[in-house]
């Protein structure tokens, strides 16, 4: 059976962050002994290593180890111990369903007789160390298509909407992560800081609950050209543009919203449409003819 490949960039860049950020490294495998964890999903010490169990629905997915950790303080853990949760809980959680969609089509076209056949995920994970380890490909890679801006905005009616469309926009992109701004804030001091987050997707739900020195931050940022490899921040607002006019946000910050501004409530309900409108707007190498 073929398997799906685990898409391996984001762990090369979850290793860049820990390894600038805190001067650690990171190993990803299956968590060999679950009896220790039994419904905890707190992240633990073994020696002088720190372990975060990988839980998604329930399921041990595998467990990040990041050696040497003993030097790290309550606070700098916690920072460490929500980043790694925050980028590869989802993109295992992905990887397994790919991998569990796979052994369903190849066991189809077998017509084998699926009441007798174990399927993946009932069986311990392999090595995501192994997988990585086997994978060549080149991991830093920019997303294949291009935006027209680093900075999007959505207004919408919908706090979920706005999050739907958030989601197929990062898609396009083909970026490594999608990480809500409030989840990482606390570390970002500086447009350096932001930059120095790679191709990822920084989600601001909200942005009229924007503080000042947070909205200075995203201005800072979006003040000089970016590159590919960098952060694309989208915003969004249950506001129309008037009303966050009229917010305490900064009227440069609104100006800005206003330059590329999808109005989510107008958009086609498909997903296929959708994908389509998003890339007409905001894609420099649309295949649609503007």
């Amino acid at each position: 059976m073929q398997n799906s490949t685990l898409d391996s960039s984001f762990v090369n860049r979850l290793k860049q962050i820990l390894a600038s950020r805190y001067g650690k490294g990171l190993q990803i495998r299956q968590l060999m002994d679950l009896a220790e964890l039994g419904t905890s999903e707190d992240a633990f010490t073994r020696g002088r290593d720190l372990h975060i169990p990988i839980r998604v629905n329930g399921s041990i997915l595998g467990t990040a180890v990041v050696p040497s950790a003993d030097d790290l303080n309550a606070e700098k853990r916690q920072g460490v111990t929500q980043l790694v949760r925050m980028v590869l809980e989802p993109a295992m959680y992905k990887w397994y369903l790919d991998q569990k969609e796979a052994n369903l089509v190849e066991l189809n076209r077998a017509q084998l007789n699926l009441d007798n056949v174990r399927l993946f995920g009932e069986e311990p994970l392999p090595s995501i160390d192994d997988i990585l380890n086997d994978n060549l490909e080149v991991l830093n890679e920019s997303p294949e298509t291009e935006l027209i801006s680093h900075l999007i905005h959505l207004e919408g009616r919908s706090e979920n909407t706005n999050k739907k469309v958030a989601l197929q926009l990062h898609e396009l992109t083909g970026r490594w992560a999608f990480v809500p701004f409030n989840d990482i804030k606390g570390q970002l001091h500086s447009a350096q800081d932001i930059a120095k987050m790679g191709a990822m997707t920084i989600f601001v739900e909200n942005v009229e609950n924007l503080n000042p020195a947070e909205q200075e931050l995203l201005m800072d940022y979006i003040a000089e050209e970016r590159s590919t490899d960098e952060p694309l921040l989208i915003t969004s607002s249950l506001k129309n543009l008037d009303e966050l006019g009229k917010s305490t946000l900064n009227s440069n910050l609104v100006d800005e919203l206003s330059v590329n501004c999808f109005e989510v409530d107008r958009a086609p309900l498909t997903t296929q449409g959708l994908k389509e409108v998003l890339e007409l707007f905001f894609m420099k190498d649309s295949p649609i003819d503007a």
